[in-house]
């Protein structure tokens, strides 16, 4: 098995892989922050319907 040196080089991400990382950054933003009124009204918790149950419990 051949052993290889790593050089300490960086390789300069290709345009698919900047767009990737920067969607990636946008949706860790976004998961991170609170929501607002229009969101948080739209949210409100719900009863399960009865056909359910056995899969919850």
């Amino acid at each position: 098995m051949k052993m290889t040196i790593n050089q300490g080089q960086i390789i300069r991400p290709t345009k698919q892989q900047w767009k990737l990382h920067q969607q990636l950054a946008q949706l860790s933003k976004d998961l991170n922050r609170l929501p607002d009124a229009r969101e948080a009204s739209r949210g409100k918790p719900r009863s399960v319907p009865v056909e359910l149950l056995p899969m919850v419990f």
